[in-house]
């Protein structure tokens, strides 16, 4: 591949990619005849690799001379049709289904600085076979964006060649590799129709909006907002309803995103309470006022997170914490989603109860938007600013103590009069062995609690594990069971448990009596 681009100022690192991307690992490692170039000829460089935020690593190169105009970076990324399917951010670059999907921070060199450039994406599909095709956030086949990009934005687009399927409706199109359980069209036109009520809530209407899809089998169901698109995973048993949650949180992130940058960005993860957890509040309330997804939908997408957040073992866990676990204990990794969502939801219904129905969450969220559209910086002080402004005083000192780690409860009527809070046992969530076995490059199994479910089903300290499999969605479903398989000596075997401790009592929300009058 070649990329060409403007030289960033001189003395500055011309070029970059990352060696580790929220604990997955690139193509940058496995480049082949990297050269990089201008109108003098091969440009001589240096490169180093230097820590960015949490475990991420990036690699930049520096010219060993002046550069003289454009700079080509031209190189080849062999890749491995056999390798196993990751638990992880959908991020590397994978042969699969006959063709070849990734983001481009797994595998493109950008310039190192923060330049907007105009982009355009050439495929050169020669060699690919018979009915391949090429296709990136910016749309299907040869394309131009419609605005200047950052190198960040460019590092989240996602590119996929091959046999593809596709669809495409206005500025929305869709594309999948691989095969779904139905008719591929009838997801992606319910898409499109969200998000043509997303462009509309929001006050703001991309000119192009795109959804790719590659399959999993070992992590259906994941997804990573992207730059005007969003990339997911499914398997063939995945069922419909399923992927439009899903389709409905990453899409949220399209317009929304996160304070001032993405949670890939240096300081992102200690913002996630902000852009996950009003994905979440969003993916189950705009669907349902759009009339996409039924009353019970709605119900069962919030108890389900209402489940998760309050039976969390660490749902005390103050913000400032987040980062430095959120990729190592999955207890860690759902907090700002799930209490971000339901503070959220407080918010909104203390905005609506002080202002007598006249303002909203809402409204502060598309100020946030709009502001940004402007040039100006959506970041925490305009949040606490016109959080102050709406809720006084004690609205930022709730603020503060949600980011403390106190626990978040809305009230009864937060989500409209259809529904009012309960409570039900439920239990919570345990491995029964200490989590950071799973993030080892070697997962023996410690610190197994006696008495456990994994205690009781046979699992002993000592025991290898052999597979990997997601933990946030397990952790989700009260009524999911762990499969481990294992080496125990020269032994190999397979034990199933359910990962579930004490049971407590836990606040859901059920349909309020008939009598009253219901509002989407």
């Amino acid at each position: 591949m070649a990329i060409r681009f403007e030289a960033p100022p001189q003395g500055d690192a011309i070029a970059e990619i990352a060696v580790t991307a929220n604990t997955v690992k690139t193509s940058a490692d496995a480049m082949q005849g990297l050269v990089f170039t201008d109108r003098r000829g091969v440009i001589p460089v240096q490169a180093h690799d230097e820590a960015a935020d949490g475990d991420n690593i990036e690699r930049r190169w520096r010219a060993l001379r002046p550069v003289a105009g454009s700079v080509t970076v031209a190189y080849r990324v062999p890749i491995d049709p056999q390798q196993p399917d990751m638990a992880k951010p959908q991020y590397e670059l994978r042969a699969a289904e006959g063709g070849l999907s990734g983001a481009g921070n797994a595998f493109l060199v950008l310039p190192a600085d923060r330049v907007e450039r105009d982009v355009a994406v050439h495929w050169d599909l020669e060699r690919a076979g018979p009915g391949a095709r090429g296709i990136s956030s910016l749309g299907i086949g040869d394309r131009h964006s419609s605005r200047a990009l950052t190198p960040a934005e460019i590092a989240s687009t996602y590119y996929m060649t091959g046999p593809i399927g596709t669809y495409a409706k206005g500025a929305f199109f869709g594309a999948w590799q691989g095969s779904f359980g139905f008719d591929g069209p009838d997801l992606m036109d319910w898409a499109a129709r969200l998000q043509k009520f997303y462009g509309t809530f929001f006050h703001q209407r991309p000119a192009s909006f795109g959804v790719l899809a590659r399959t999993n089998r070992l992590n259906p169901g994941s997804g990573i907002g992207l730059t005007d698109s969003f990339a997911f995973t499914f398997g063939q048993q995945t069922p419909i309803g399923d992927l439009e949650g899903l389709l409905a949180h990453e899409m949220v992130h399209a317009w929304i995103n996160s304070l001032s940058n993405s949670m890939d960005a240096p300081g992102g993860l200690a913002l996630s309470w902000f852009g996950e957890g009003l994905a979440v509040h969003y993916q189950r309330l705009l669907p349902y006022r759009a009339g996409l997804i039924s009353r019970q939908a709605f119900l069962d997408d919030l108890n389900a997170t209402a489940a998760r957040y309050y039976t969390n073992a660490l749902i005390s866990t103050p913000n400032d914490r987040i980062a430095k676990g959120f990729w190592k204990d999955t207890r860690i990794r759902v907090l700002p989603y799930d209490r971000g969502s339901l503070y959220f939801a407080k918010v909104d219904a203390d905005i609506r109860k002080a202002s007598e129905g006249r303002r909203s969450l809402d409204d502060v969220v598309r100020r946030m938007l709009a502001e940004r559209r402007a040039g100006k910086p959506m970041n925490l002080a305009l949040w606490k600013r016109l959080l102050k402004a709406e809720l006084g005083t004690e609205g930022l000192a709730d603020f503060n103590a949600m980011l403390a780690g106190r626990t978040v409860v809305p009230p009864s009527d937060a989500f409209g009069p259809c529904f009012q809070r309960t409570t039900k046992p439920l239990k919570r969530f345990d491995l029964g062995f200490d989590p950071l076995v799973l993030v080892s490059r070697d997962p023996v199994i410690e610190g197994l609690k006696p008495g456990s479910a994994a205690a009781k089903a046979g699992l002993r300290n000592g025991d290898r594990i052999l597979n990997r499999f997601p933990q946030d969605g397990l952790q989700r479903d009260q009524h999911s069971t762990l499969t481990l398989h294992l080496e125990r000596g020269n032994r190999k075997f397979s034990l199933t448990y359910s990962p579930r401790g004490e049971s407590l009592d836990t606040y859901q929300w059920q349909m309020a009596p008939a009598r009253a009058k219901c509002r989407r």
